[in-house]
């Protein structure tokens, strides 16, 4: 429930949202909460008055969203689809579709195309969609505490043993955290790095580029990033400048730190396919460096030449008792026989009945 928490006790994202819809909702309104966890946009457009409300959410926490539907008295118009929105759809279109499918940096989490695929297959011409666009933002910034933690500190002996090696994995990671990320001092002004209109857009690939005219002399020791999204008439900023909401800045470190003076120029570009690693490069009078999430781990050549979309794969013993355990679900045996049967087929991938059972209770709660 922890994540659930803070983003149904969010109070300023909450307020921005319910602004939104009163705005939006009349007593004609179908609306959708595209994942909708605890359903509390969809049941503020309930209480608004909206004649049919749809909360579709694949997790069982929307058994607690009809408990609170209940609760409130709102049950009547409230209908729930377990789900997610490629495998479940309203019976309807609908005039509103209202979500939160937007991860930390906007992209972190891809939750866009859920929200897309709703938008083709359910909105009515001239619907709304709240949010309705999103701009992501970052500015370079002075985090000492912050780049020694995480990077630096990697390069100091423990007890006589030097691991800095992993500094250089470290470095080409990306932190989040509201509380450590707020306000450590900007170097330059934010500038915008991309705007995305929900209505229109698909999915690509991020490239942005930008320059900055440096502020304030100081060691830059990376990017800081965040993201706003239109709610009706106005707009609502996850930066760590403003109040804070339950999403989290993102920090693209810098290593080594690069010390910048007052009036020069610095170049920024920032990279991401859909559902890739995130790549961001500084350079500064012809000199630069580039980091990337891709090599933020170490990774043995086989790991790397799997990462390959040329990669010709073949069943593990892993992939052959998936497939061989799946095969079986014939709606006739149970989970109990079908665990028997793994173990019995593969002795050497499970070394108790406790171990197979747990891993056909895992597929049955993601595939059945």
């Amino acid at each position: 429930m922890a994540n659930h928490r803070s983003m149904a006790l969010d109070r300023r994202r909450n307020e921005a949202y319910g602004a939104a819809l009163r705005q939006a909702v009349s007593p004609e309104s179908v609306v959708l909460d595209l994942g909708a966890g605890t359903g509390i946009h969809g049941l503020i457009a309930a209480k608004l008055g909206a004649r049919r409300v749809y909360l579709v959410e694949p997790e069982d926490i929307i058994v607690l969203a009809e408990e609170i539907a209940r609760a409130n008295g709102l049950h009547d118009r409230v209908h729930y689809l377990r789900g997610r929105i490629e495998e479940v759809r309203p019976p309807e279109p609908v005039d509103i579709i209202v979500s939160v499918l937007t991860g930390n940096f906007l992209l972190t989490e891809d939750l866009l195309p859920a929200l897309f695929a709703a938008r083709d297959a359910v909105l009515k011409p001239g619907g709304i969609l709240i949010p309705g666009a999103a701009t992501m933002e970052a500015g370079p910034v002075s985090a000492p505490s912050l780049h020694h933690q995480e990077i630096a500190g990697w390069s100091e002996e423990q007890d006589g043993v030097d691991l800095g090696a992993a500094r250089a994995y470290a470095a080409n990671s990306v932190y989040y955290g509201v509380e450590r990320l707020r306000g450590l001092p900007l170097l330059a002004e934010p500038r915008v790095l991309c705007k995305l209109d929900f209505y229109t857009e698909s999915y690509n690939a991020l490239h942005a580029e930008t320059t900055y005219q440096v502020t304030r002399s100081g060691l830059c020791h990376g990017w800081l990033g965040w993201f706003s999204i239109q709610l009706g008439d106005r707009w609502l900023s996850t930066s760590p400048y403003e109040d804070q909401t339950h999403w989290s800045p993102v920090f693209l470190p810098l290593d080594p730190p690069l010390a910048l003076e007052v009036g020069e120029q610095v170049d920024f570009r920032i990279d991401r396919a859909p559902f890739g690693d995130w790549t961001w490069a500084v350079n500064r009078s012809g000199a630069g460096q580039q980091h990337s999430t891709m090599l933020g781990a170490p990774m043995t050549g086989d790991t790397l030449a799997r990462a390959s979309i040329r990669y010709a794969p073949k069943l593990g013993v892993r992939g052959q008792t998936l497939v061989d355990v799946l095969s079986a679900w014939d709606g006739a045996r149970s989970v109990e026989c079908l665990a028997r049967s793994a173990r019995q087929r593969f002795p050497h991938r499970f070394i108790s009945e406790a171990e197979a059972l747990a891993f056909v209770q895992g597929l049955v709660k993601r595939y059945s």
